[in-house]
């Protein structure tokens, strides 16, 4: 389902998604029991929601690659917001952004506690994807205190 990458709905996915961790129900061979439709829908779009937020889990050569480009697009939206003299989204001004900053900041806020809550509920299933993540953000940060990256 489209609406499950709308990052509007990111806290309610989030949200949803706890309480089944939470309330999970699985058989004697631990697999997870989705015995009713509306929990095989909340796990699909649940799953599509993962994928849309995947970047920091996947390889850090590949994710730097995937930050690159998003950065690219957050910069030219900033460029026009700038040139129709509105104010600048957060994270779209290549002049104070830090690239470093904002992806820790995403992985911290959006990323980590979505893919962490996934790996709750599929565990053992996604406990390298999840490290993967954590790996990528300590090396995000570790790059902070060096100087500001020129935008891409």
């Amino acid at each position: 389902q489209v609406l499950a990458t709308d990052m509007s709905k990111h806290m309610n996915l989030l949200a949803d998604l706890k309480t089944m961790v939470e309330t999970k129900k699985v058989t004697s061979l631990g697999v997870l029991l989705l015995d009713n439709y509306s929990d095989r829908i909340q796990v699909l779009q649940n799953m599509v929601h993962c994928a849309d937020l995947s970047n920091p889990t996947k390889p850090l050569e590949l994710y730097r690659q995937w930050t690159d480009r998003i950065m690219v697009e957050f910069f030219h939206q900033g460029d026009r917001e700038r040139e129709k003299g509105m104010e600048i989204s957060p994270m779209c001004d290549k002049h104070t952004a830090s690239v470093e900053k904002s992806q820790v900041g995403f992985i911290d806020f959006i990323a980590h506690p979505l893919w962490e809550t996934w790996a709750d509920l599929v565990h053992p299933d996604a406990q390298e994807i999840l490290d993967t993540l954590e790996d990528n953000r300590e090396w995000y940060q570790s790059m902070i205190p060096r100087s500001p990256s020129p935008p891409p």
